[in-house]
């Protein structure tokens, strides 16, 4: 009886004991987590994004031939024949996009290039150097009409062959749109620079387009935000400087707790062997005979059991009475059975009373049921 009161105890209290450590293990690991990460975390922030669009849109001016009787400025396809085309007029277009009104000013000037691959390169201006400053959400840097004039283009290439004496296998022709200043959104000044270029490749028979028609370019606008941490715990973010404080305090919950169950646990395998006494005498208390005294045992041959049901199990048998003696001191008793020379005795485990004294702090012991 007392040892499956005390076992039962004790398996309560390890189980619980045990889950509380395994929570103080996990909670202290949180802590000790959340306190390496900095509570707050620098995020750079998109205030706007101005968007610099740069498109080409070319034809050609034919002479009349037997696929245009009639000649003129016709669109062109990829590939422009250099017999029937006099000329290659464009439009050029560069415009600035923004989310929020910005104010745009620098320069802008666009060239010819004729480059005979890597021997020389010649440069011819299409339009003067200018400048701009506009404000707004739509910027136009660029919008106007220019044109390749392919006698002239000829006439030079010959002039040089003739006076070089070199012939290339390949020449380029190269529009180059120079566009250089800055562009400011909320007292944040950042330059830019456009030199998308139209390039055609410049032969005997064909004047094919080797590059895009279509360029972008992005200039952004950020600021710095300090934005406070946070954990994702079950679908639900917290700020970070929360869970360490609450896994903190949690921690030093749950320590206390432990220590407190330690000692506990203490008190309550003392308090069961005070239990046990009790549980017996109420129990068999028409069968047991308290005495103050205990009895002499010289000249007797001592019996010692190790269980009160052994005790009961010898009166049933032998028809005698139980007799009792408790040790204040000690507090423990004394079962037994006095049968002629034979003493049958069981005794409760001692409970050391300084012991108790020092977990509980007084010299009573109690009994929790």
């Amino acid at each position: 009886m007392p040892g499956t009161l005390t076992n039962m105890l004790k398996r309560y209290n390890k189980k619980l004991y045990t889950i509380i450590v395994i929570l103080l293990v996990l909670s202290v690991g949180l802590t000790i987590y959340t306190f390496l990460q900095p509570a707050t975390t620098t995020v750079q922030v998109n205030d706007n994004t101005s968007l610099i669009e740069t498109g080409y849109d070319y034809k050609a001016e034919i002479i009349p031939n037997i696929l245009y009787p009639n000649g003129g400025t016709v669109d062109a396809g990829k590939t422009i024949f250099k017999k029937i085309t006099t000329a290659i007029p464009f439009s050029l277009k560069s415009t600035i996009h923004s989310k929020r009104q910005v104010t745009a000013k620098g320069t802008h000037e666009v060239q010819l290039i004729i480059k005979a691959g890597d021997v020389w390169e010649r440069s011819f201006q299409l339009e003067p150097k200018r400048r701009f400053e506009q404000s707004g959400t739509e910027i136009s840097v660029i919008n106007d009409p220019y044109k390749i004039d392919l006698a002239q283009v000829e006439a030079f290439i010959s002039q040089v062959e003739q006076e070089t004496g070199i012939t290339p296998d390949q020449y380029t022709l190269e529009v180059l749109p120079d566009i250089q200043g800055t562009i400011k959104y909320s007292g944040v000044e950042k330059p830019f620079q456009v030199q998308d270029r139209l390039i055609f490749q410049y032969s005997m028979e064909e004047i094919p387009l080797a590059s895009e028609k279509g360029f972008t370019s992005m200039v952004s606008f950020t600021s710095s935000q300090v934005m406070t941490k946070k954990i994702e715990a079950f679908g639900v973010q917290l700020p970070l400087r929360f869970v360490r404080i609450s896994s903190a305090l949690l921690s030093i919950f749950l320590l206390v707790t432990s220590i407190y169950m330690i000692k506990r646990l203490k008190i309550d395998v003392l308090s069961t062997e005070t239990l046990e006494i009790e549980i017996i005498n109420k129990r068999y208390a028409s069968r047991i005979i308290p005495v103050s005294q205990k009895i002499n045992i010289a000249q007797k041959s001592i019996f010692s059991l190790d269980s009160f049901k052994s005790i009961i199990k010898i009166s049933d048998e032998k028809e005698l009475p139980i007799f009792f003696n408790k040790d204040h001191k000690e507090e423990s008793a004394v079962f037994f059975i006095v049968d002629g020379d034979y003493l049958y005795t069981y005794e409760t485990p001692k409970t050391n009373n300084s012991d108790m004294k020092k977990i509980t702090g007084s010299d009573k012991a109690y009994a929790r049921g």
